[in-house]
């Protein structure tokens, strides 16, 4: 059996597309690769084999019998061609628009809305108000004058030094205690009834 015969039994009992090397190691004979692709150009010569390219790559399948002439099924091919393209450039310009507004929202986030703007320019506006009254209240008001600001200040300065007058005094009454008292100075004061500055929280320091 001629391989131009062989390689068309092949393609007509598996009847889907295969390159030549498939269809070299599938035929049954000893047929070299030249001869096989001698015999596809052949069929494809005669219209009995379709050739369709892929990239670098060619397959090969059997004209299927549709009563439709090879112009018209080559028309048709095209059109398919034409449609997978014409699908390609929108599914392109598709993914060029999801890119595009992922980039948007990617950008919007953390940036205030307008919304929110508007809340807090409200809220600062509030509180500026607030401070405002605050401002009117204080400079409302009688401020001290020079004179009466030092009497308070001298007349705090001598008490303060009274005060600590009064507490040596206090301490050097107690210290003399102790020389004769038995126990400890703070079980003399709890026995007295006396309560420190560092009992009560207090520091005179704190007011000088």
């Amino acid at each position: 059996m001629a391989c131009n015969e062989v390689v068309l039994k092949f393609l007509e009992e598996h009847n889907r597309p295969f390159s030549a090397n498939d269809i070299q190691s599938g035929v049954k004979g000893d047929f070299g690769k030249s001869a096989v692709q001698k015999a596809l150009d052949f069929l494809v010569k005669k219209e009995q084999v379709r050739e369709k390219a892929y990239g670098k790559q060619k397959v090969y399948c059997i004209v299927q019998e549709t009563g439709e002439s090879a112009s018209t099924l080559r028309e048709k091919l095209l059109e398919m061609d034409r449609s997978i393209n014409e699908i390609n450039i929108k599914v392109k310009g598709v993914a060029e628009q999801y890119k595009t507004k992922s980039k948007l929202i990617s950008d919007a986030k953390g940036k205030i809305s307008l919304s929110s703007a508007l809340h807090q320019k409200a809220n600062i506006e509030q509180q500026t108000e607030e401070i405002k009254n605050k401002l009117n209240q204080y400079s409302s008001k009688e401020l001290v004058c020079p004179q009466k600001k030092n009497q308070v200040l001298k007349e705090y300065e001598k008490y303060l030094k009274e005060t600590k007058k009064r507490r040596r005094i206090g301490m050097d009454m107690l210290n003399a205690i102790l020389e004769n008292y038995p126990k400890t100075k703070k079980h003399l004061f709890e026995d007295i009834g006396i309560e420190t500055d560092e009992d009560v929280g207090f520091s005179l320091e704190r007011f000088q």
